[in-house]
């Protein structure tokens, strides 16, 4: 799997088809476009079978992430665009998520398990959502009762289980020196092996935009459920982005990387144009 640059960021935009321009289209349609299109979508890219057999990633993985390396079919982009335009995201009398969106005219409303089960990904187990940095974040950001209460490790146990070397102190942001705090990790302080299994969880759960140098707080709890083999509930974490994503629509922030075609697929109503 090639490693993403910035320059793979600013083609994304490229696949992403400028439905507000079309001639003749619904205003209503194009308005509910147009927030969306400017986002980084991924291009299709998908897992080679010899990256994820080197370096452990295959034995690890499968233990509870081992989706992100049966990958295998590209994106239709615009089937990114459809969704991401009009899908709701609510929860049940009980606290449950539920997800409703359409396709082909089609009303369809699922649970989060459904979600999971249909996109084949984990729809159990530790459930967090949070855009910061700083991984002190996920325990402000966690849900406190309901189905999705979760008991988080601490940034100690994060940092400990990672085996972190810290290799700066200061950093330059926006021309301002800037101390980091110990619950601020840089991807450069993972181990090789590490950088490996950050990078496929990266371009295939967090897209191709964002800042590559840092390791947001939601992918440093990931990795440490992977080497604590603890199921971790990514089903969650999608639908959680996709509300952000809809909460937030003037940020250019990247969409996750599981065929669409999979729920189309599921309910019979494939198309590829």
């Amino acid at each position: 799997m090639p490693k993403a640059t910035t320059t793979n960021i600013s083609l994304t935009k490229s696949y992403i088809p400028k439905v507000s321009k079309i001639p003749r289209i619904s205003p209503t349609i194009a308005q509910f476009y147009k927030p969306i299109k400017n986002r980084n979508i991924h291009e299709g890219r998908v897992v080679d079978q010899a990256y994820y057999k080197s370096n452990n990633i295959e034995r690890l993985f499968n233990i509870r992430f081992n989706c992100l390396f049966q990958i295998n079919e590209p994106i239709v982009s615009r089937f990114i665009l459809d969704i991401y335009s009009q899908v709701t995201v609510q929860t049940d009398e009980y606290g449950y998520l539920v997800i409703s969106f359409m396709i082909q005219h089609e009303f369809i409303t699922l649970t989060l398990t459904q979600f999971g089960q249909i996109l084949k990904i984990p729809y159990n187990g530790q459930a967090v959502f949070t855009n910061e940095w700083d991984i002190a974040s996920l325990e402000y950001s966690r849900e406190t009762e309901g189905p999705y209460c979760t008991h988080l490790p601490t940034p100690d146990d994060i940092c400990r289980l990672l085996e972190l070397e810290r290799v700066v102190v200061d950093r330059t942001i926006k021309s301002q020196t800037v101390s980091l705090n110990p619950n601020q990790i840089l991807t450069k302080e993972l181990s090789p092996d590490m950088e490996q299994w950050e990078e496929l969880i990266r371009e295939n759960v967090f897209g191709l935009g964002g800042h590559w140098d840092r390791l947001p707080a939601c992918l440093a709890h990931m990795l440490y459920c992977v080497v604590a083999e603890e199921q971790y509930n990514l089903a969650y974490f999608f639908v959680k982005r996709i509300q952000c994503a809809r909460a937030t629509q003037n940020r250019k922030s990247s969409v996750w990387h599981v065929s669409y075609s999979s729920l189309s697929t599921r309910h019979g109503n494939v198309s590829s144009s």
